[in-house]
């Protein structure tokens, strides 16, 4: 089969403009990328995709010159520019290469080659996305297809990141094609060799000139240099790379068939549509805090990319501090625990289960919730807390605890029976990515999955650490996209009110088949909403005591 590296350029670089013609070690980038990727032996041609962009006509006469066949295509829709450029080369498999990797290694593109053909997967890849972890230095990035299954997504995929990104379509949602991952032993993932900033050229100038200035050393050789030469990953520490969901705002309107929305429309985390419109502005503790609602499935959401709440730090000491005005526990947050914790397991024992080998709690605060379950289900527990001062509550009731459940898998730890998300699953960036990730990495065969969120439907809902709002429809939605089933469901108040359904709580396992589902929309969710919230004015006022319990109690 014509197997093709198709190497994507161009000069319009947003943090290091004109890069890919930059010198290393006194040769363009582009020629050092190439001569690199023309050494993997399962290659049968190099080419270049550029864009028709007056401005990257620099890269057409570089190829030109150097007798590099060299495709000029869509600036923003690149995916639009890899199928004509594999068209073109009449290549039967697809290597996606980035022009940014001066140090990609041979071997490392055979490996995912040969992956490709061994496994008969439609796409391989040594790295994916959260919540995949990369294993493989940034840098080696290779990405591997069948022409068959580009030219599917080319046709179908119509999100403005699916297009500029090219094969995410490939990969974001699970059982829509085969797909197969390269991970490596040890693990390299946190090594970065690419060029994105100007810190980045300089290390890559200084990697170089520790070797001569040639090109040919290997993946090996570099790390053994990388060892002596502590510095060349502190000068990239602080660097951000980017995620999927980024796009060039540059972008206009339309770049495919119409589809294409280069507006800053968000991604709703539960179907993956830019169709949302802004649902409700408001201030929580100071910050401006926007809701959306997915204009294809009804989910509210807040746009991750903007919001304080999804900088992975904001846990650490200012989420308790904004809510209770310490990060130490409260009188009141304990009661709740505690009584929270008593009522699950109570749920939990009238539907039969009765003993759990090892159990995890995500955001796991103080510990509360598995020493009451270490006591009722006589489990061994762990959890994962990503606040300093709750983390240490719980490590000295001798509980194990992580800052976040990403540390636990990459530890590969024994497998769970039992992983609960106590009001967590609101907080994260992308819930499904979240839970199948749960399941694939931790849970046991049978293993079961307990969630509980705030209802939108009668919750107050709003509040800056809340990116998502759950009824009980998109839910039990999100849990058949990560690949779980229902086992049984319940809407409590619990232990906040007698007669609220404040909360919903579900317990669900693998589904057996976990294929992503198709997404039924919930319709009319405003007025839904608007009616929950009356309902509940109306309950309180009627019975007050019933609606609404004490905060702090005896336990």
């Amino acid at each position: 089969m014509k197997t093709v590296a198709i190497i994507q350029a161009r000069l319009g670089s947003s943090r290091l403009p004109g890069k890919v013609l930059l010198p290393i070690g006194g040769e363009p980038m582009l020629a050092r990328v190439i001569k690199r990727v023309g050494r993997a032996s399962l290659i049968d041609e190099v080419m270049v995709a550029t864009t028709n962009d007056p401005a990257d006509h620099p890269i057409f006469e570089f190829c030109k010159k150097a007798g590099i066949n060299c495709f000029q295509g869509n600036a923003f829709d690149v995916l639009d520019r890899y199928y004509q450029a594999a068209h073109l080369a009449e290549a039967e498999v697809i290597v996606r290469i980035t022009a940014d990797c001066p140090m990609i290694d041979p071997d490392e593109i055979d490996s995912v080659i040969q992956r490709f053909f061994d496994s008969g997967a439609d796409f391989a890849a040594n790295r994916l996305p959260p919540p995949y972890k990369r294993t493989s230095p940034i840098g080696m990035d290779t990405e591997v297809c069948s022409f068959a299954a580009l030219e599917r997504a080319w046709r179908e995929a119509d999100q403005a990141y699916q297009r500029e990104h090219v094969m995410p379509y490939l990969y974001d949602q699970e059982g829509r094609f085969k797909v197969a991952v390269v991970d490596r032993q040890p693990d390299l993932g946190h090594l970065r060799f690419t060029v994105d900033t100007p810190a980045d050229l300089q290390q890559a100038n200084e990697i170089y000139a520790a070797f001569g200035n040639r090109d040919d050393f290997t993946l090996a050789e570099l790390l053994a240099k990388n060892e002596k030469n502590p510095q060349w990953q502190q000068e990239v520490a602080q660097v951000q790379h980017k995620n999927l969901y980024e796009t060039d705002k540059r972008a206009p309107d339309a770049n495919h068939s119409g589809t294409i929305k280069g507006d800053d429309s968000p991604v709703c985390p539960l179907c993956r549509k830019s169709q949302a419109e802004i649902l409700e502005e408001i201030n929580s503790f100071g910050f401006k805090t926007t809701y959306y609602l997915c204009g294809n499935c009804g989910f509210v959401f807040q746009d991750s990319r903007k919001s304080q709440a999804a900088d992975p730090e904001f846990y650490q000491e200012t989420y308790r501090r904004i809510y209770q005005e310490s990060p130490e526990p409260t009188k009141k947050d304990l009661y709740q625990q505690t009584m929270r914790a008593r009522d699950q397991a109570a749920w939990l024992k009238s539907l039969g289960y009765q003993r759990f080998e090892r159990i995890l709690d995500i955001g796991a605060s103080s510990g509360i919730f598995l020493e009451t379950f270490r006591e009722q289900f006589n489990a061994e527990v762990v959890g994962a807390e990503p606040g300093d001062a709750y983390r240490a509550l719980a490590q000295a009731k001798n509980i194990q605890m992580f800052a976040s459940f990403e540390e636990l898998i990459t530890l590969k730890p024994k497998r769970l029976d039992l992983v609960s998300l106590m009001h967590v699953l609101e907080h994260l960036e992308d819930p499904v990515a979240a839970l199948r990730q749960i399941r694939l990495g931790l849970l046991a065969e049978g293993g079961l999955l307990l969630v509980e969120v705030p209802n939108y439907y009668c919750h107050d809902s709003y509040e800056l650490a809340h990116l998502s709002c759950f009824t009980q429809h998109s839910l039990i939605q999100t849990l058949a996209q990560a690949g779980f089933e229902l086992i049984a469901q319940r809407q409590h108040g619990k232990p906040r009110s007698k007669i609220l359904p404040l909360y919903l709580t579900v317990l669900a396992k693998a589904a057996s088949n976990a294929e992503a589902k198709e997404i039924a929309p919930e319709r009319n969710v405003p007025f839904k909403r608007k009616l929950g919230m009356t309902k509940r004015k109306i309950l309180s006022r009627l019975n007050p005591k019933e609606a609404w319990l004490p905060l702090e109690g005896e336990l």
